[in-house]
């Protein structure tokens, strides 16, 4: 009858089952002394742990439960999905075994049928998803995957396991039940019921009681192997997602509000030693699963420089593992100096990782320690930028003379009104920023922009005084140039009245958006009765493809045709820092004639410039440059079209780098604003 279908608890195995508790205690006690000891090393220093708790739950739904950022790689990701689904339900199936033991029955009739079925597909997971896992890895289908022997011990042991459990199903049915109920339910445990059918009862007692002691023990040897094995990231990766930092990312690199006492005191900033490391960037040395995904896309290890994401975060976390708290995490045993000053902070490797680790803010503080104790490592580009900007006031080493030239020109061009005054009102407050103003290859950008907003009827005026957001000494490691600039800065903005802050720079928009709204108290403290205008540039300031978009919807702006073929680049500051896509599209499938085709590697995948981080004020001098790859992907896919052919842009970055690759690859650069002008200029028709 089905309603007397139903488990037979310990069945031929109750007089050795004191083995399995002895074994289940020592490897509970490994995984308890590993998780205080982990805890230690993650608060090494007196920190706490701070986290919301709506934000843990919903990350640990979202990234762990639902494996969000996992399944973004098909393959790797569904292989995942499936190891992580199986032994999710087989340990259910253990903890409902449990309780149907001590407090049920439960597990009868329907109920023990539908039990026993989920457990056939859950373990069938196991053992297909494993395979998969072991076969990808030892073929090299994940480029730079690694082939450590604990990886296979590791998938063999989680085989074994489901198989041996498949086999105790069928031997117990084959030991107390006269026929099989139905392969359709136990379909594996069938496979092996029918060869242990043909045994007496005898024989079969003997080997059932050898493989459940195996099956149990192997059990409990995966759990011991928790912390020695991949296996840790069960408990590091779920800890690093649950007290991630908050969203966005780019607003979560590590502040320090009380940068005068530092420096005043001696302390240092950054990491010049790894005991200055916070708790979560431990937790996040710490949770990396070596999956290569931010390795493999990487433009600085695509281009064939020294930095490795992944080998960065391992080597940190070696070093913290070894209890090296005082050495400092570059050179010798640490993270290559060269390695640190190949990232482009463009956040590809942030963006891809799986447990949400943040490279570039272990990378930026890195650099924060180095400038702190003066590196001799410290490329000599990076110097000579930093000082240009302490005593020019801009990162290009260009006299601020070229600027103050320049904003005479626009007030040539386009009349007094549009250079802004003290005391008079604009809706938008223009900042061009460096690249833009000093570069004469990029000033149409700022003159293309203020003539369209002026013909739809805008009011907005260009800041006269030569300013920078210090955003390159953030990223170059130099954090009280960058903080001493901002202050500036803001004291410069506050002499004006304006609705919003324009700008055509993604990394001034981040600037303004992100870092200084981090630096907030100590802002403000700096500022005095200024203090406002810190939140109204964080909560005011837009990029102009977001004013454009908003422009062309409302008809103030009709772009015009232009036969040309485009194909968008999407800069990383604008794009994965900021989110920022859809709008720099509209704009440009607005342009009449013009055709618009995608880069393989486009929106949250697109591929670095080459000039973030810095590196449009130096460059490391190892494989190709970054521009060199990026322009080489563009002018393939510019190749069929028709018109002008033409890489779009909408960041002085992405422009001045690419217009450095333009000439031997035969297209024009040009910013989406400059495209919607040169329409205007042809005249709708």
């Amino acid at each position: 009858m089905l309603s007397e279908i139903a488990i037979k608890h310990h069945f031929m195995v109750e007089d050795v089952r004191l083995v399995v508790y002895i074994a289940a205690l020592i490897s509970a006690s490994i995984l308890l002394y590993s998780l205080v000891v982990a805890y230690r090393r993650w608060t090494a220093y007196g920190e706490r742990f701070s986290f919301n708790l709506g934000g843990s739950t919903r990350n640990l739904v979202l990234y762990s439960l639902l494996q969000w950022r996992v399944l973004r790689l098909r393959f790797p990701g569904f292989t995942h999905l499936a190891i992580f689904l199986g032994i999710l339900w087989l340990f259910t199936m253990t903890v409902l075994r449990a309780l149907d033991h001590y407090i049920g029955p439960f597990l009868v009739g329907w109920v023990w049928i539908a039990y026993k079925f989920l457990g056939n597909i859950a373990g069938l997971l196991v053992v297909v998803g494993c395979s998969v896992a072991i076969i990808r890895r030892y073929y090299g289908l994940t480029p730079g995957l690694p082939r450590d022997p604990g990886y296979y011990v590791v998938h063999g042991l989680l085989i074994a396991i489901v198989v041996s459990g498949f086999a105790l199903n069928g031997m117990s049915a084959a030991a107390y039940r006269a026929t099989f109920e139905s392969p359709l339910f136990d379909p594996v445990g069938y496979l092996f019921y029918i060869p242990a059918s043909q045994l007496s009862f005898d024989e079969l007692r003997f080997y059932y009681r050898i493989l459940w002691v195996a099956h149990m023990l192997l059990a409990q040897l995966a759990i011991a192997l928790i912390p020695f094995t991949n296996l840790w990231h069960i408990i590091a990766s779920n800890m690093k997602i649950a007290l991630a930092r908050p969203s966005p990312p780019v607003g979560a690199l590590r502040g320090y509000p009380d940068v005068d006492e530092r420096l005043s005191s001696g302390t240092p900033l950054g990491l010049a030693e790894l005991r200055y490391s916070t708790w979560k960037q431990r937790l996040d040395w710490d949770a990396c699963t070596s999956c290569m995904r931010c390795t493999n896309v990487c433009p600085a290890y695509a281009s064939g420089k020294p930095l490795d994401p992944r080998l960065v975060i391992v080597t940190l976390r070696d070093l913290m593992y070894r209890g090296a708290w005082s050495e400092r995490p570059w050179g010798g045993s640490g993270v290559r100096s060269d390695a640190i000053w190949s990232c482009v902070t463009c956040g590809a490797c942030v963006y891809e990782c799986p447990v949400l680790i943040h490279h570039v803010d272990s990378i930026v503080d890195v650099r924060r320690g180095m400038m702190s104790v003066g590196d001799e490592s410290i490329p000599e580009g990076v110097l000579n930028s930093l000082q240009s900007m302490q005593q020019l006031g801009n990162p290009m080493g260009v006299s601020p003379v070229s600027r103050d030239e320049w904003v005479e020109e626009l007030r040539s061009k386009f009349g007094d009104e549009v250079i802004a005054s003290p005391g008079v009102s604009y809706e938008y407050l223009y900042w061009p920023g460096c690249a833009t103003s000093l570069d004469p290859r990029v000033r149409s950008v700022a003159e293309s922009l203020l003539e369209l907003l002026r013909e739809a009827g805008v009011r907005v005026a260009v800041i006269p005084e030569n300013l920078c957001t210090g955003d390159p000494a953030l990223r170059m490691g130099e954090e009280a140039l960058f903080l001493e600039i901002a202050s500036t800065t803001l004291e410069a903005l506050s002499k004006y009245s304006f609705e919003k802050l324009l700008v055509n720079c993604p990394h001034c928009y981040t600037a303004f958006k992100w870092e200084y709204r981090r630096y907030r108290g100590y802002l403000e403290k700096r500022l005095g009765g200024n203090a406002w205008i810190v939140d109204r540039v964080a909560n005011n300031v837009e990029h102009h493809t977001l004013l454009l978009t908003r422009l062309i919807k409302e008809g103030k702006i009709k772009p015009g045709p232009y036969k040309a073929t485009v194909t968008y680049h999407d800069p990383c500051y604008l794009g994965r820092w900021n989110n920022v896509y859809d709008e720099p599209r509209v704009i440009l499938g607005s342009v009449r004639r013009l055709t618009l085709v995608e880069m393989p590697r486009s929106r949250e995948k697109s591929f670095c410039c080459g000039g973030g981080g810095g590196q449009l004020f130096y460059e490391v001098r190892v494989g190709e440059r970054i521009s060199k790859v990026r322009a080489e992907e563009a002018s393939k896919a510019l190749e069929a079209g028709e018109g002008e052919r033409v890489v779009a842009v909408a960041c002085p970055y992405c422009n001045i780098m690419f217009r450095g690759e333009a000439e031997s690859y035969g297209f024009k650069v040009m910013d989406v604003v400059e495209i919607l002008a040169k329409t205007r200029a042809q005249g709708v028709k």
